[in-house]
This record gives structure tokens, sequence and C-alpha cells, in this order.
């Protein structure tokens, strides 16, 4: 069964067709918009893999931001930012409450789009591309299907048929960029960790340092090593106060100061709930 729930929104069509996809199975656009604004707006879709009628999304944020749920990933995007939801599997996209975002947006199936899709290995259930450059295919769609009627729909057809292809060509380019560059990006970002002589570098340090947005740098880091900077940094913290505590030459206000700790109570609740005993209490068991 295949869900769909829309919670609230400020939207405008620019096309929402008016057959059954059962008929034009080659290609189809089931609808295409804008959405304006709006803290609320919130699209779900329940999808099964033997669905033989559901969409692709496809989808560019001219402002604000957005946040997409799908596979178990969560991404936010923002204005520039392309993104692609698969149509066999379930997503859930809305609005960012603070800074919504507005967007173009297309849907789309049939067979023609499903050989592109596999042909350029556009399979993941949600695709992000940042600084995409298929805002000109939105255009040139939205153009098209502003003037559709029943004498020109199959000349329009074709010809959006063919735009439809260029822009997931244009963006599975685009997405082999990302991910190269995701990978070097990533590995200099814990490059730039590891180099660091102390252990006060912050999220907001590394944002300085690459020219990066705090969301990406998460984003990619994450994808690449399966955990936060944040987190990264507080295991190398702890890898460090179990060598010093092992050592037993420092105080564990030292190793707190040393570690950048707010407070050695601070350092001390970290490191119990990270390794489950208390400093003192490791420290005793390693001096046995």
């Amino acid at each position: 069964m295949v869900l769909s729930r829309i919670v609230s929104g400020i939207v405008s069509f620019i096309y929402r067709a008016s057959g059954d996809y059962s008929k034009n199975n080659i290609f189809f656009i089931e609808s295409m918009g804008k959405n304006f604004p709006c803290p609320t707006y919130l699209v779900e879709r329940t999808r099964v893999k033997t669905d033989t009628k559901s969409i692709y999304v496809l989808e560019y944020v001219l402002g604000g931001k957005g946040h997409i749920e799908c596979d178990g990933k969560k991404f936010t995007v923002q204005k520039g930012d392309f993104y692609f939801l698969n149509r066999l599997h379930s997503h859930l996209y809305y609005s960012d409450q603070e800074d919504p975002y507005s967007k173009i947006w297309i849907n789309v199936s049939g067979r023609l789009l499903d050989g592109v899709v596999n042909a350029y290995g556009l399979t993941d259930g949600a695709i992000v591309i940042p600084e995409s450059q298929t805002l000109v295919y939105f255009e040139r769609l939205r153009d098209l299907l502003s003037d559709v009627n029943v004498d020109n729909s199959d000349v329009i057809m074709t010809e959006c048929a063919k735009i439809m292809c260029e822009m997931l060509i244009t963006a599975a380019t685009e997405h082999r960029k990302v991910q190269r560059a995701t990978v070097s990006t990533a590995e200099r970002i814990k490059d730039y960790i590891d180099s660091g002589l102390s252990y006060n570098v912050t999220l907001d340090d590394i944002a300085q340092h690459f020219y990066l947005n705090k969301s990406y740098i998460i984003s990619i880091f994450s994808e690449k090593y399966g955990y936060t900077p944040k987190q990264y940094i507080l295991q190398r913290k702890m890898q460090a106060a179990c060598t010093m505590l092992e050592d037993n030459m420092y105080s564990i206000a030292e190793i707190a100061d040393v570690l950048n700790f707010s407070s050695s109570q601070h350092f001390s609740s970290s490191f119990k709930k990270k390794l489950g005993v208390s400093p003192d209490e490791y420290r005793r068991r390693k001096g046995k």
C-alpha cells in the first residue's frame, strides 16, 4: 500500500496531470509547482518496492532551509541545493521551522526515467547535491508546462521528456563530483582534527578553516566515518585521557585542563558516560 501525507503548505501549481499514469507509462508528469515559505510544511510518502505507479520527486531549493528523512538518514538542504527522492523509497521532507524553505519541484514517473535512473546509478533513496546547476532545467520545464493545452500536449511532453533526461544526467554528474569531494573533504577535516596539538578544536573552528557550512560538515563527515566531528573529537579526548590516567602523572584537574573541559566535574561526568567508570576508578583498575 502506498500512503502520502501532506500536512500543510503554501503551494502554487504550475501543472497538474489530468490523465492516468497507466495510460502514459513511458513518461508521465504528475505535477509541477512552487512552495512558498511555511514553517508547518511537511510531506510524507510510504512506498513499497513493488509499486509501479509511484513518482520520482525532484526539487530545487530557492531559499531558506528544509530537512529530509529517508532510509534512516537525515539531510538538511538550503538555497541552491537540488535533491532527488527515489520513487521506490519512503521519505519525509519538511520545512525548517525557523527558516522555512521555498522551492520549485516536479513529480514524474515512467519507464524512460527508470532507465536513466538505473543507468546513471541514481538508486539511493535520497540524493542531495549542494550548489547544483539544475535550476535551468526546472525553469525550462516551468515555461513549457505553463503553456500546455490539449492541442500541443504531445509536443510539449516530448520536449519535457528530453529536458528531464538532461536534468537527471546533469544531477548524476554532479552527484559523482560531490561523492569524490565528500571523501576528500571529510578526510581533510579528520586530518585537521588529528593534527591539532591541543584538544580545543570545535565545529566552529572547522567551519571557519574550511569555509564550509556546519550542517554540511556534519553530513559529509558522518557519511564517511559513521559519527559526527564532535563525537570524533570527544573520542580522541577519551583516548588521551585513558593514556594520561594510566601514566599516573597527572591529576584529574590537570587532565581536564589539557583536554579543554570546562571543569574537573565536566571531564569526570563525560568520561564516566563514555567508558562506564569514573576517571579515579579507571586509574585504580589500571594500577593493579
